[in-house]
Order: structure tokens, then sequence, then C-alpha cells
């Protein structure tokens, strides 16, 4: 029986548990919560946390996997280092630890886009203690440097940046990053193989299926295949934020973590998300997500993460 190395076992992760046991897989899962709730569904199951790669590694080792299994998360971007850390020194397929720095640290993100062409905002890397002159009448958002937070992202439009934190953490590692705001349309670019969905923002917390980019849409999605292809990532669903403005396409982020605007829009159409996920994933297999053109029609998802936010507050990027 083939067997997956599954990272995370919280209330998210149990569709994609269920979805590798029913796909014939014998589940070994790991979660730093003794009592998360996937535990008892798995074959065996481990108190260890994804964050503690040397941890995983060793746990890996000890239960004989190998170059023929698997391994999974569909938990936050975080728990790629880990996954990445286990197939490195295990020799299983999965994107390398390199690859996974890139998508995750954004100091390396913007610089390997630059070199392949991509647009990108003006953005700098700024010291713990660095304070450059800011042009009030513009815009800026600063954000840290690694994954993801809430905590360390704000937007700046009084030319003063707000105090960063003395102390580093998962999400602050080395430094901050200013980037200018860029007025424009924002598009949600999910990428697999054989498949691409776009979502875009339409008003406060909303995002709108669509079926593609409109003017230009091939070439940016060529360019983007591209760019993830040379990160080995191409069998990977991943997921780009752009901003569109006078017919140029700003690249802002790129996740990894499973994409909520498709899961949530293939709930709607009756499509199992974590079925077509893990059959990605773990066989390899893309066939059971949809056309998109026979999927997007004219819906709305709602998001009460990804909001517009008042001048100076704190929020996502």
């Amino acid at each position: 029986m083939p067997r997956v190395l599954f990272l995370g076992c919280n209330e998210n992760q149990l569709p994609y548990l269920h979805a590798a046991r029913a796909q014939g897989f014998r589940v070994v899962a790991t979660d730093r919560n003794p009592m998360a709730p996937g535990a008892m569904l798995a074959d065996r199951f481990h108190p260890v946390g994804y964050g503690c790669a040397d941890e995983l590694v060793t746990l890996a080792r000890s239960e004989g996997f190998g170059p023929e299994d698997r391994i999974f998360t569909a938990s936050a971007h975080l728990a790629y280092e880990g996954a990445a850390a286990v197939a490195e020194a295990l020799g299983v397929t999965f994107p390398s630890v390199a690859a996974v720095h890139t998508a995750l640290d954004k100091c390396r993100f913007y610089a390997r886009l630059a070199e392949a062409g991509l647009p990108v905002p003006h953005t700098l890397a700024l010291a713990p203690d660095e304070h450059p002159a800011l042009d009030p009448a513009r815009a800026y958002w600063l954000k840290s440097d690694y994954g993801k937070s809430p905590r360390y992202c704000w937007r700046v439009t009084d030319g003063r940046l707000p105090e960063r934190p003395a102390g580093f953490d998962a999400f602050y590692r080395r430094r901050f990053l200013l980037q200018e705001e860029v007025d424009g349309r924002h598009f949600r670019v999910n990428l697999w193989p054989g498949g691409a969905a776009v979502f875009e923002r339409v008003a406060n917390g909303a995002w709108r299926a669509r079926r593609d980019l409109g003017s230009g849409h091939d070439a940016v999605e060529a360019r983007l295949r591209g760019f993830v292809a040379s990160l080995g990532m191409a069998g990977w669903l991943t997921k780009f934020d752009l901003i569109e403005r006078a017919g140029v396409h700003y690249v802002l982020d790129l996740g990894l973590d499973p994409p909520m605007r498709l899961r949530r829009l293939c709930e709607e159409r009756g499509i199992d998300f974590a079925a077509a996920y893990a059959a990605l994933y773990l066989r390899g297999d893309a066939s059971r997500f949809p056309a998109w053109g026979r999927l997007h029609g004219d819906a709305e998802i709602r998001d009460a993460v990804d909001r517009v936010p008042a001048p100076g507050a704190r929020s996502w990027a």
C-alpha cells in the first residue's frame, strides 16, 4: 500500500486526510497538537509540528519512508519548509528546499521575478533600523520578509513608517520590505497542470470568478507557468496575486497552500476539491479538476480576509 507523510491534522486538513485514505494511501500523520482532530483518523500519528524539520526527518526515517513514498500538506505556507526538508533528506519527489524558500522569502522571490522579466512594484528591502524618506503623496505597503502575516503588514499613506518589531520570528527573519502601491485591478490566478482559474476583486471582500485576465491573458499565463517550472513546481497548484494597470500585470505574491477561492467555488458546484487536490499531489492526476470554462460561470466569492483596507490600517497585502 502506498504511504504518505501527512503534515498538519487540524479541522481544515481533515477533508484531505479522508481523501488520501480513500485513494488508497496509508497515512502517517503529524501535528504539534497531540489531540489534533485528525490524529484518530490516521494509520499512525506523531505529535510533531510542521516547523520542526529535523524531528520530521528523524520521524520519517524511523517510519522507513523512502523515494517511493509521498509527502503532503494542506497546512499554511510554512509547512512546506518542513515537507521540503524531509523530501530532500529521503529522496522523495517534492520541490526542493531552495525552491520553497524562494516562494516564501519575499527578497528572494522578487529578485527571481526580476531575473525572469516579470513586472514587480518598486520595492526596497529595509534593515530593522532603516527609515528612508518617503513621498507623503504616495501610498506604500510595509511587510515582513517571510510568508504572510497580518501582524506584519501595514498600508502607509502619510510618509511615516510604523515602528518595526525588535525581535525576529518565523514571519520576520531579516528585514521588512517597502513596496509602492500600484493602483489597478486585483487578480488571483491559480495554476495547475492543464488548468488555470482567475478571480478578480470587485468590491471590499468580494472576488468574482472570471474566464481569464482579459487582453494578454495567454502571454501572462505562459510567463507565470515558466516561472513556476523554473522552481520545479510545474506539477503543483500555485496561486499568484497580480495587479493590472495600463496593460501591465505586476506580480505581488506566490502562494503554495490550497486556494480558498477555488476550493469554495468547487464546493458550490458540487466538486470534491479535496479529492482533486489529493489526487494531483499524491498521484500526479489533474483530471479531477474540471475545465475552468465550465466551472466559473458568474460566481462571486466573499472573503473576509482579503479586504481593501482603510488608509493607515494594518491588513494583508
